[in-house]
């Protein structure tokens, strides 16, 4: 349903989003159907001892969680020294345009997930009644009661620190020829998603299907970026050669 091509930047990515996002929305229901969250969380709080027992220590805390969206925010800044690097740099001028799609893309895929998360009133598990807090359980589609304080946990802010690199794949297949580059670049994203995301449903802030709605939320976004900004952008300079030869 998906062919391999698609995850090219230069493939116009409409169609294929349209039926990832139909799996996408028939797994979501699979996981609430199936209570899949829940489940994944009552194994998580049992195994803390029926507490959230983690959620403030020293490596889900301070390492994965404050120094993970440090390093998150610190890959943005090395990134937007390049931009400006390749101003003043001739040798480094051909990374102009990738830099500014990494950095974009890396930033309004967060952008977009904190707006949502923002915007929509879920509990995290440690507020749950069921998880030793004080609040019953209110779906994402059920309208959020009057004398509640508003709870932004959805989607998972700090797994899209990671996920929002999922750029990096685009970047690197816009700029190298071996499939090895855009390898690294999605594994490297996955790698931090996954470490972020397993933290805060470690901590009880988060359950797993938010995680995945920051990942595909990220992907989208980096998807129609790559093709606009960087498949837009050859699509000139093939232009500009020909006029050039003419």
């Amino acid at each position: 349903m998906l062919p391999r091509t698609w995850l090219k930047y230069n493939a116009p990515p409409w169609v294929s989003l349209l039926k990832l996002w139909t799996l996408f929305v028939i797994l979501v229901i699979a996981i609430a159907y199936f209570k899949l969250d829940f489940r994944l969380a009552d194994i998580i709080y049992a195994m803390e001892g029926s507490d959230w027992t983690l959620s403030d220590s020293w490596l889900t805390k301070h390492v994965l969680h404050d120094m993970g969206k440090r390093f998150s925010i610190s890959m943005g800044v090395g990134v937007l020294i390049l931009i400006v690097a390749s101003f003043l740099v001739e040798r480094i001028k051909k990374l102009r345009r990738p830099a500014i799609y990494l950095f974009t893309s890396t930033a309004l895929s967060a952008l977009v997930v904190s707006s949502i998360k923002n915007s929509i009133n879920v509990a995290c598990p440690w507020d749950l009644v069921r998880y030793g807090g004080d609040i019953t359980y209110i779906g994402l589609l059920q309208k959020w009661p009057d004398g509640l304080p508003d709870i932004a946990c959805f989607p998972a802010g700090h797994a899209s620190a990671g996920y929002a690199w999922i750029a990096l794949y685009f970047f690197f297949d816009y700029l190298f020829e071996s499939p090895g580059w855009r390898r690294l670049g999605a594994a490297v994203a996955l790698f931090m998603g996954l470490v972020f995301g397993i933290d805060q449903q470690v901590r009880g802030a988060h359950f797993m299907s938010h995680d995945l709605w920051s990942l595909i939320i990220s992907f989208s976004v980096s998807r129609v970026l790559a093709y606009f900004i960087l498949h837009r952008d050859r699509v000139r300079e093939s232009e500009n050669t020909s006029l050039i030869d003419i």
